[in-house]
């Protein structure tokens, strides 16, 4: 419909104002609510951002037994995603690249202080954006298992976070009021 059309092409918008912004380029998580996640990217309550990324089709949901959801992303709905949006090409770097990740899984909770480390490790689909320099690459894997250092808060960020909320405002009670609110 044309409200995922539009969920779509705004997304596409913030990630290429999102690259802009970084100073270097970031992996994100893209399920979850974690220090680096796309969700807390995005500033949105992580159900309207659940329902934003649902309605471009850039995740879904399977249920479970006993109420519990899983969700699914692939990494090729991403490329194509990506691509389409001129954030990246297969030849080329980009300035946004999906990708998939072993990290620990405690790198993506909220924990506690004084919480003992765990050292388990589990794929994690990412979302790098920033653009990379010259010979440079970006590890997933040792930004989340090493700490992750938040982007700074730019103007520049801030004003694509809040070009995304206004532009998408319009569409959060229709979403939210006609599918499930759901969690990621």
């Amino acid at each position: 419909t044309s409200i995922e059309v539009k969920v779509w092409l705004e997304l596409g918008l913030f990630i290429k104002r999102v690259a802009q912004a970084m100073p270097q380029p970031q992996a994100f998580s893209i399920l979850g609510d974690c220090a680096s996640s796309l969700c807390l990217l995005t500033l949105l309550p992580m159900e309207e951002c659940a329902e934003l990324l649902k309605a471009a089709n850039l995740i879904t949901m399977k249920k479970k037994t006993f109420g519990v959801y899983i969700f699914e992303t692939s990494k090729d709905v991403w490329n194509d995603f990506l691509q389409f949006h001129g954030l990246w090409e297969w030849d080329q770097m980009g300035i946004a690249e999906s990708t998939k990740a072993k990290i620990k899984i405690q790198s993506l909770k909220k924990l506690s202080p004084g919480k003992p480390n765990d050292p388990k490790r589990g794929w994690v689909h990412l979302i790098r954006i920033g653009k990379c320099k010259a010979g440079e690459t970006v590890t997933p894997s040792l930004q989340f298992n090493d700490g992750v250092v938040l982007p700074d808060i730019t103007l520049h960020l801030r004003r694509a976070q809040r070009a995304l909320k206004v532009a998408i405002k319009p569409h959060i009670n229709h979403l939210l009021g006609t599918r499930e609110i759901i969690e990621l």
